[in-house]
């Protein structure tokens, strides 16, 4: 039976830069990402903070440069990046000069950004409106795949005018896949519909409400002149997995407050599955049947090659190919 889903690794950087004396080293992530390559998973990932010490991780789109280097075929994406933070045209042509050095293996989880004032500090250190962070990504999207296709670009928008621009090198891929992060708002599943080539979602329980969102933005795509588009799905969540169900439960909140260091009650919006490899099964077969193509996923453990291991031998050829 083919493979139903695509897995991917979210690989932390926030612990090893941290301010606790030590020298701040990318080594272990590295590893890490060898490791995963050398298991058969289908992705790496990282995440996408600027200015936040609280928050901090080593910048994404850096680290993505050395993860193409330091394997061979692994997809290397970042999840979730937010554009509006930075120039479409600058932006276009990192990420193209990345996928020239990946040849061909990058990918984006783009987000507009939620609504906290944490990441309004982000926008105001960047110089970028905070209410604009909408605009911005729908536009930059647009920029971006011209600038990836086109040898020269004109755009007149409300927050981005361009005349005759175009960048070198082009992407190896046709276009970089922009895959955008949408949850609970109208906007943001027609940003999706409208621009996007697939969807992430971290909130998507119980089953119903992921079947309900993948066909809103179905619906909005035809609208858009996108008709029979079977929309990429993504999962983004956390996972602990052992063959005894409390102590999953046990060992990954451990690793949540530890890793976040805030209480459970802030932590608890997070998608998590802590459970034995039959109840990731049991939780997961539904969303496949609902068009679920890949996850990405942090692992709420230390032991990051055994926890690869069960989701490989004990639960991927257990899931069952959408019909």
């Amino acid at each position: 039976m083919s493979n139903p889903l695509e897995f991917g690794l979210l690989l932390h950087t926030r612990h090893l830069i941290r301010n606790d004396g030590l020298m701040p080293t990318f080594d272990e992530m590295w590893e890490e990402a060898v490791l995963a390559e050398k298991l058969g998973l289908d992705h790496v990932w990282l995440g996408d903070s600027v200015t936040l010490l609280e928050k901090a991780r080593g910048d994404c789109l850096t680290l993505m440069a050395s993860l193409a280097m330091k394997t061979k075929r692994l997809k290397v994406g970042t999840i979730p990046l937010i554009p509006a933070l930075r120039s479409p045209v600058l932006l276009a042509h990192t990420l193209a000069t990345l996928d020239v050095i990946s040849q061909g293996r990058i990918l984006i989880g783009a987000s507009v950004a939620p609504m906290a004032s944490y990441i309004e500090r982000q926008f105001d250190a960047c110089g970028v409106p905070f209410n604009e962070k909408a605009g911005r990504l729908s536009e930059s999207i647009q920029i971006m795949k011209r600038l990836w296709t086109d040898k020269t670009v004109s755009f007149e928008g409300k927050y981005y005018k361009l005349k005759d621009v175009g960048i070198l090198p082009h992407p190896v891929q046709s276009t970089i896949p922009i895959w955008v992060t949408a949850d609970r708002s109208d906007n943001a599943f027609k940003r999706v519909a409208r621009f996007a080539d697939g969807w992430f979602t971290s909130s998507a329980r119980p089953v119903e409400k992921f079947v309900a969102n993948r066909k809103k933005i179905q619906d909005y795509a035809k609208s858009y002149g996108r008709a029979g588009w079977d929309v990429p799905s993504g999962l983004y969540a956390t996972f602990n997995l052992n063959h005894r169900r409390d102590r999953a439960i046990e060992e990954g909140w451990a690793w949540m407050l530890n890793f976040f260091r805030e209480p459970k009650q802030k932590l608890e919006h997070h998608f998590t599955i802590f459970g034995t490899p039959d109840d990731c099964v049991r939780l997961l077969q539904p969303y496949i049947d609902a068009g679920l193509t890949s996850v990405v996923a942090r692992l709420a453990s230390p032991d990051v090659e055994g926890q690869i291991r069960l989701w490989l031998q004990e639960i991927k050829p257990r899931l069952r190919s959408r019909m």
